[in-house]
């Protein structure tokens, strides 16, 4: 198995796209925590599993997105 540089391409781009997504995230998870703390409560499901979710929302995007454009920029070319 070869590195094709349209499967780089692909996951620098999957890469990108993956921190935007991370950041939309992690700002809706703030605004959601806010949100309930406003409201008078704990801060709802979002602060018990606020870890988790960060956790989440940081991993799945970082690291799925640019194996997944790897993965296409690779079929492309071959």
């Amino acid at each position: 198995m070869s590195v094709s540089i349209a499967g780089l391409v692909g996951a620098a781009l999957g890469g990108y796209l993956g921190w935007l997504d991370w950041k939309i995230l992690k700002g809706v998870l703030q605004a959601v925590e806010e949100k309930n703390r406003r409201g008078g409560g704990d801060g709802g499901l979002v602060a018990r599993y606020g870890a988790l979710l960060r956790g989440l929302s940081f991993a799945v995007p970082i690291i799925g997105f640019p194996i997944i454009g790897y993965l296409a920029g690779s079929q492309l070319v071959g």
